[in-house]
């Protein structure tokens, strides 16, 4: 990297319908790395609503709880929200376009209907095997996608997420 980034850079842009806008550094040798924004520059401020979830390119039906499973992601690591009935926590860790959930746990211990209660624990239970998702956060929209990455290219399951806007 330090040999990539040393000596004279050249730089330049260029926006790509439905993409952020990337950014090309070319060095004196000739190499060109694109550079390009994983998130929105408001991920950490919007509520990510939980949808559904996927399997391969099919999505199972909306949960149950609706607005009440979300998701807030914090720039120091720390995740916390709803799965339904209950509150949750835990940590992320981001690399690259890639997301690792960790320590996830319940922090209420409410109830509420049979189907949300299985809907949070099936969620919980994802979340607690701090698996490693690839994730994108589209720049244009409110919508973003974990898919479990096992070997590439093969992504089986994942989430769905509906960003709501700060108030």
């Amino acid at each position: 990297m330090k040999a990539a980034f040393s000596g004279k850079l050249s730089l330049s842009t260029k926006r790509i319908p439905g993409c952020s806008l990337q950014l090309h550094v070319k060095n004196q040798q000739g190499d060109d790395i694109t550079l390009g924004q994983a998130r929105r520059e408001d991920f950490f401020r919007i509520k990510w609503q939980l949808v559904d979830t996927t399997f391969y390119d099919s999505h199972g039906p909306e949960f149950t709880a609706g607005d009440q499973m979300y998701v807030n992601f914090h720039d120091n690591g720390e995740v916390n929200g709803k799965l339904g009935c209950n509150d949750f926590t835990a940590k992320a860790t981001f690399t690259g376009t890639h997301l690792c959930f960790n320590d996830a746990v319940l922090t209420t211990r409410r109830t509420c209907s049979d189907k949300i209660m299985k809907e949070e624990a099936s969620v919980l239970a994802v979340l607690k095997k701090s698996l490693d998702y690839a994730y994108w956060a589209e720049p244009d929209a409110l919508s973003m996608s974990l898919q479990e990455d096992l070997a590439f290219p093969a992504k089986e399951t994942g989430f769905t997420f509906r960003g709501i806007p700060p108030r």
